[in-house]
């Protein structure tokens, strides 16, 4: 069990940093990827659904990890956003991120900066 959760933290890094790179090499293919999570009610709960088993992941494998309090903390802050996100109903995430992706968009390089530093320091913790 403890080496599925340390590879999804793994999975959830490299993911992160690849954003950045797709971002780079194909900015339309990166946006879309953006916009894909509220398009349906499916894919509302398949976010949320990963969202909760990579925020699980972090806190279950945080006491492994460097600075495993502020990992303990962040893994619970996806943990409860989902949660709340599930509680929602979907047309309420789906007008929440009409508003918000266009202010993701216009500042995507920014975005895919973060995406990489985060994905870097969660693979520097994980080492």
């Amino acid at each position: 069990m403890a080496l599925i959760v340390e590879a999804t933290v793994w999975l959830f890094a490299l993911g992160l940093i690849a954003f950045e790179f797709v971002l780079l090499q194909a900015k339309p293919k990166a946006i879309q990827f953006l916009k894909a999570f509220v398009k349906t009610p499916w894919h509302h709960f398949l976010e949320q659904t990963l969202r909760l088993i990579i925020g699980a992941s972090i806190v279950v494998h945080a006491p492994h990890m460097a600075f495993s309090d502020l990992f303990g903390i962040f893994g619970w802050i996806i943990i409860i956003t989902s949660l709340m996100l599930v509680g929602l109903p979907w047309r309420w995430h789906h007008t929440f991120a009409q508003k918000v992706i266009p202010t993701v968009i216009k500042f995507i390089q920014l975005y895919g900066i973060l995406c990489l530093a985060l994905g870097s320091f969660i693979i520097y913790s994980l080492v």
